[in-house]
Order: C-alpha cells, then structure tokens, then sequence
C-alpha cells in the first residue's frame, strides 16, 4: 500500500511539474523516497517442516456392565471432564439371580447354625468323658486299696494254713494222728492259696480307666471336627454374602464416568440401545497437550533432538507456538522417512486434530552480512543493484545478492555502515538523481 501511495504521489508530482512553465521546468526533479538502514547481521531463515496436529490421547469408553443406555448425557463433539455422568445402563432383570443368592447365604448360615450345635455338643461329650475318666481313675485308686487288704488277709490265711498243714504232716509222719486228717489241713491250705493267687491276678487286670481314657480321646477328636466343621461352615456364609453383593451390584443400574478429559470424538450408541463390557461405545479425545506430527529425512535429523523447544506455526488459527520434541524415530518408515512428535501446550483447546502445522526452523546461511529490505534490490539485466541516500542524492551501487528471502536479503556491497537504502521510489530514479526523504507523518499521509 505504502509504494502504491507513493507511485500515485509521485506522478501527481510529475503531471504538476509538466505544467510549470519554462523556467520552473528547468528546475531539476527531486524525488520523495523512504529509507531504511542497512544491517551487518547473520542473515537467519526459518527452515519449514510441514506435519498435523494429532491428539495425544485416545480413551475408549466401555460400560462395566452390559445392557441397555437407558441414560446417555453427551453428544459428540461434547466437551467433558474426567469423573463426569455420560450415561446409565440397565443390565436387565437381575431380581431372580438375587433371590437364589439369598436363598443360599440362608442355607449357609443354616449350616453354620447347625455346626455351632454339633460343636457345643462335643465339647460337652468331652467334658462328660473327661468327668468319667476322672471316676474310673477314682474307683480303680479305690479298689487297688482294697484289693491290697484283701491280698494281705488272704496272703495270711494261707500262711496260717500252710504252717498248719506243715505240722500236720509231720504230726502223720511220726504217727501220731491219721492221714486223713493231714490231707484235710494241706486241703484247706491249698485252697488259701488258691484263693491268694486269685486275687493277685485280679489287681493285675486294668480296670475301666483304660476305657475312659479311649472315649476322652475320641470326644477330643470329634470336637477338632466339630470346630473344623465350624469354620468351614463360617467361610461359606461369607461366600454366599460376597456373591450376593456381587449380583446385587451387577444387577443394579450403572452409571458411566469419563474415563479421561477430552472432547467426545465418536458416539455409537443412543438411548435405549444395547452396550456391552467388550466394545467401547465412545471415544474421548484429549486436546491438552496437542501433538505435531511431521515426517523428516535422514539429512532433517540433526534438527531434531528430544527435550528441544521448537516453534510451530498454526496457518489455521494463524499462530505460533512452542513446541517440545518428544520423540525423534530412528528407524524410517513405509516411505522411508523418519516420523518426530512435538507436544504443544493447548490451555485453551483451539487447537484441533488435523490442523496444519510447520515447525520453524531458524538456520543461519550467511554470517556477518549486509542485510537490506528485498524491496530495495533492483535488477538490470544479470545486475542487481540498489540505492542509498548520499547528501540528498540517490546513488547507485552494484551488489551481489548472497541469500533473498520474501522481506529480507544478503547482499555483498561496497556500502558505508551507515548507509540509508530507498525502499520506496527508486523506481523513477536515476544515479546521482535528487531525493527527499519523507518523514513519518508524509508517509502516513501518503498511505
């Protein structure tokens, strides 16, 4: 706009002039020009690596239980939150498999109720067996007292009777008295014997201690299987209720949360349609962070490395951001190039899948160079040349051009460091031709 306003100023300048009169023709032309100083600088261009804006997170939503959206809360293309209400689901008629659940939590406290019983009823056979041991062992104390008495007794009468037989067997040896009467007395002793032995070989017999100790025994037994029978019965009641509240909850209605936060990015499923707990019926896109994809040769690698700021520029929202390199593939792929993922920080979710973005690249092609607008590059044939301001005149220098890009060019030059190049109006000028330089508010005019 700015040259545009200063072509038409300029020939308003020249149809003004061709009007004068003679003298004032005779007058020599002064130009009105802009200017701008030329830079000794590195002359840095931005390398462009053209990729997409990718989400860096895709979330499945999946019903825990299968059945029917009864309730569906969001649209596609929804903006949620994570924790969020997306819908309902009914599993069906689930009040059969409760009561057949409860009817067995019943049967197992039934059960244990009955293994409670059999339990307290063996501790009480043991203490009744442990009671009978306790008398048996009394009676037999009390019957090896008395057959020690009766063996003492029974050990004199034979004594008694032995020595009498004695004597009487020497009283019929000698005599004295008839046979008849010595076989009666050994009689009666061996009868005494006799009866000694017997009781000697009654204490000997244990008595019903031994049974007694064998019940206490077979009491103790049945009350661990009474006790094992118990805990059995304990850890079945508690089956029964898990499973109970298991179907209780699987049976009951379920509400369905965002997984993630995003934006719901497919939608499969209306209300009243059937879900399962295999297939997701929605996805959930995350927007924040935003990935750039671009795929590189092998020569762009040394530009990227993981951890660098880069920037990005987003044609679409017109935009640029930064970048962090995430990751820098080393193997090609199908088309032989390299794949690099850049995460972008998108607060405020503008940023949308798809989107074009180029990844600037600043690279320095000429050091310490002169560098003028490109506007202030003229050509003349194979020669490139500008203008600069020296004491009110236009004067022409011939120069290389190094490296042009569309506002800024490199150039080799024979300049002072001061130099002023016209930017503006060289158009009409020639070598040593007079110039004015507008000022500020003459080119705000002008345009």
């Amino acid at each position: 706009m700015k040259r545009i306003a200063v072509l038409i100023f300029l020939l308003i300048f020249l149809a003004a002039c061709s009007n004068d009169n003679t003298e004032e023709e005779t007058e020599e032309r002064v130009t009105p020009v802009e200017v701008e100083q030329v830079q000794t600088e590195d002359f840095v261009i931005n390398r462009e690596i053209i990729g997409r804006t990718t989400t860096s997170d895709t979330t499945p939503v999946i019903s825990e239980t299968p059945g029917e959206l009864v309730t569906l809360n969001v649209s596609k293309g929804d903006r949620i939150e994570e924790g969020q209400q997306i819908g309902v689901v009914d599993p069906g008629d689930g009040e059969s498999q409760v009561e057949l659940q409860q009817i067995a939590v019943r049967q197992a406290e039934k059960q244990l109720e009955n293994a409670q019983i059999s339990k307290e009823q063996a501790e009480s056979g043991l203490e009744n067996a442990q009671d009978q041991l306790e008398l048996a062992e009394e009676a037999e104390d009390a019957q090896e007292s008395q057959n020690e008495q009766s063996q003492e007794m029974a050990k004199q009468q034979y004594e008694q009777a032995q020595g009498l037989a004695d004597q009487t067997k020497s009283l019929f040896e000698e005599g004295i008295i008839p046979e008849v009467l010595y076989q009666q007395a050994q009689s009666r002793a061996d009868q005494a014997q006799a009866q000694l032995k017997q009781l000697q070989g009654g204490a000997q017999q244990s008595s019903g201690v031994a049974q007694a100790e064998a019940q206490v025994d077979q009491a103790r037994q049945q009350l661990e299987q009474a006790r094992i029978a118990v805990d059995q019965a304990e850890l079945q009641v508690e089956q029964a209720n898990v499973q109970l509240n298991q179907t209780q909850d699987q049976t009951s209605n379920k509400i369905i949360k965002a997984p993630a936060t995003g934006e719901i990015a497919s939608l499969e499923a209306t209300e009243g349609a059937l879900v399962t707990n295999q297939q997701p019926f929605a996805t959930i896109v995350g927007l924040n962070p935003m990935t750039v994809t671009a795929s590189i040769t092998a020569e762009q690698l040394s530009l990227f490395n993981n951890g660098d700021e880069l920037e990005v520029e987003i044609s679409t929202l017109d935009e640029k951001v930064t970048s962090t390199v995430e990751s820098v593939s080393s193997i090609p792929d199908d088309t032989g190039l390299y794949p690099v993922e850049a995460a972008v920080e998108n607060g405020e979710e503008n940023i949308k899948p798809g989107m074009m973005a180029t990844f600037l690249l600043p690279e320095t092609v000429v050091e310490n160079s002169l560098v003028v607008p490109t506007d202030a590059v003229m050509e003349e044939g194979n020669q490139s040349y500008i203008y600069h301001v020296e004491d009110e005149k236009a004067v022409r220098v011939d120069v290389e051009v190094v490296e042009a890009q569309t506002e800024r060019t490199a150039i080799n030059a024979e300049l002072p460091e001061d130099a002023q190049v016209i930017t503006t109006g060289q158009l009409t000028l020639t070598d040593g031709g007079k110039v004015t330089i507008m000022e500020e508010d003459e080119q705000s005019e002008a345009s």
